[in-house]
């Protein structure tokens, strides 16, 4: 009868046990449900949520794709910042009252600018995705169809942005030069200058004029500091930081003398002014053997300093090649966007760089 006793003893305990740690993971998880049920839902990520709708699209890209419109401000970033103060596009870049007028839509925070620019971000990611496989881009079918999407969705964010040109008009960017006492002339011509270079139409090159568009809108800092006897090589420093997604490039605006174009392979941010025709050394197979199509992308035009002989006086940077000196630089202190507008010139200013 004891052992009997103590058997029944022994498994009436571990039954006790066994009830009370069922009821300690019961409450636990009762806990846990009642906790997350109080719980405010984390925030959900615009770019995140494009990109799944978009469909095929793994958390990981869907991240680079939020990265890519974080980097940009293009969304949230220009939105709150318009809300918060009418007169910025985004910090430390002042909006013109004077280009209300001729864009009222920019004026006010837009969700057709957002999704516009998540649209553009994404198809930038999948754009660089293919350009990082080696394929000849400019000879094979699937990447021109990517590269048309991506320029389709570029020409749309430029006007929701800046504002529609239209066929007949293009946008300008002015560089606000400063010349140290360097430069041979000081005495004569002191420290001031300025560039305008008119923006290649959105027709042919959409990507590289939004990409500058971009670059003279979040306005850092740089420098003319190459002086070759082709070009004039100028260090940007922006919110923009990566190289163009692709060379983009057309045949019917090749590298004449004073067009302006993106440095490397892959292009960009730096820039250079040509001062001669340089399609030998930056057109269509001009760098490579490999690809016989691919050439340097280009921006614009300049249609103020060359004829005023700005763009001579940067020539005459003491020195040639990259200059190590920074006291021989030509600096650009500031850029200004200038869009069609009612302006004495038929423009007017839609944002400066802070100085």
């Amino acid at each position: 009868m004891g052992y009997d006793a103590n058997v029944k003893s022994q498994k009436s305990e571990r039954r006790q046990r066994l009830v009370i740690v069922g009821s300690l993971i019961a409450l636990s998880a009762t806990f846990l449900l009642v906790v997350s049920l109080l719980s405010p839902p984390p925030p959900k990520d615009p770019a995140i949520a494009v990109a799944k709708r978009r469909g095929g699209v793994a958390l990981d890209n869907a991240a680079a794709v939020t990265k890519q419109i974080r980097g940009e401000k293009v969304a949230a970033a220009a939105v709150v910042a318009s809300a918060k103060m009418k007169s910025k596009v985004s910090v430390g870049v002042v909006k013109d009252e004077g280009v209300m007028a001729a864009f009222p839509s920019l004026s006010s925070p837009n969700k057709r600018e957002m999704e516009a620019a998540a649209d553009r971000a994404f198809l930038e990611a999948r754009v660089r995705e293919i350009k990082k496989t080696g394929v000849i881009m400019e000879a094979d079918e699937a990447s021109l169809e990517m590269t048309r999407k991506l320029q389709d969705a570029t020409r749309t964010l430029l006007a929701l942005r800046y504002g529609d040109v239209g066929p007949e008009k293009n946008y300008r960017v002015e560089l606000i030069l400063e010349f140290q006492p360097s430069i041979p002339d000081f005495a004569e011509r002191g420290k001031d200058g300025t560039i305008v270079i008119e923006m290649a139409p959105i027709s042919l090159v959409p990507c590289s004029v939004y990409n500058f568009m971009e670059i003279a809108r979040t306005w850092k800092s740089g420098a003319f500091h190459r002086n070759a006897g082709h070009v004039l090589q100028a260090l940007a420093r922006s919110a923009v930081t990566e190289s163009m997604p692709f060379q983009e490039y057309s045949k019917e605006y090749p590298h004449e003398k004073g067009t302006v174009g993106y440095a490397g392979r892959p292009s960009g941010p730096e820039f250079y002014v040509s001062i001669r025709n340089n399609t030998d050394n930056h057109g269509p197979g001009s760098q490579q053997k490999r690809n016989p199509y691919e050439a340097d992308c280009i921006i614009g035009r300049v249609i103020k300093g060359m004829e005023d002989g700005t763009v001579a006086r940067v020539h005459k940077m003491p020195g040639q090649g990259f200059l190590s000196n920074k006291g021989d630089w030509v600096l650009i202190r500031a850029m200004r966007i200038l869009v069609p507008g009612d302006g004495p010139d038929g423009y007017v200013e839609y944002s400066k760089s802070p100085q």
